[in-house]
């Protein structure tokens, strides 16, 4: 009778999700690899051929290790959906995203963000058009640190009404000693559209002529 002293157990065990695999693992070097459906058949395929003639593996064992697999995947692929359903569920909303764009609505008002490192005693919001050129100011005074909203109406420093259009915007802060306060621009603009099934994920299409993102470059839903 063949001796089954070096034989695998009957029992594998199940690796958690994004386990690495063994460097001896069929050549692969273990760097980034993980427990995917093509390992872990080439790992059950050996685990049946070497397992303990004495002891083989029940159908219970075999259907049980389909099962906690079929689970795992399940849950990524539940995941990916869950997503991509957030991601459709933006369109219509505006969005804060990494930029300086500010869009006036016909007849309408303007919204602008920006994150300050760290408080301010005062913050003014400058204003410019497609030409650069300055058209409008708007003080807010002091304002506390983090994710700030401003609204503007359209109104230029000459006190007439704006055209509507993208119009972009700059913020500078000073601090209690008089110190410029960093400040980051976000442009709040629509979202326009979803593409999904991309390679990093779900896309999303903005107005004001501005590129796609990922949901990911989403800091602030309006």
């Amino acid at each position: 009778m063949t001796s089954a002293a070096s034989a695998m157990p009957a029992t594998l065990t199940v690796l958690p999700p994004g386990s690495q695999l063994p460097t001896s693992a069929n050549g692969l070097s273990g760097s980034g690899q993980v427990l995917n459906e093509s390992n872990f058949l080439q790992l059950l395929t050996a685990q049946l051929e070497h397992q303990d003639p004495l002891n083989p593996m029940t159908g219970d064992q075999f259907a049980a290790e389909l099962a906690e697999f079929s689970t795992a995947s399940g849950i990524q692929d539940l995941q990916t959906t869950l997503t991509g359903q957030e991601a459709i569920g933006l369109v219509g909303h505006n969005v804060a995203v990494s930029g300086n764009t500010l869009v006036l609505a016909q007849g309408g008002t303007a919204t602008g963000a920006f994150n300050l490192s760290t408080s301010a005693n005062n913050v003014v919001v400058g204003i410019t058009d497609a030409t650069g050129k300055a058209v409008a100011s708007i003080n807010l005074g002091p304002m506390a640190a983090g994710t700030q909203t401003f609204s503007w109406n359209g109104t230029g420093t000459n006190g007439a009404t704006l055209p509507p259009g993208t119009y972009s915007f700059q913020v500078s802060a000073v601090g209690a000693n008089g110190a410029a306060v960093p400040a980051t621009t976000l442009a709040v603009v629509p979202v326009t559209g979803v593409a999904l099934g991309g390679q990093d994920g779900p896309q999303l299409d903005l107005g004001a002529g501005l590129a796609p993102v990922p949901v990911t470059a989403v800091q602030q839903v309006f």
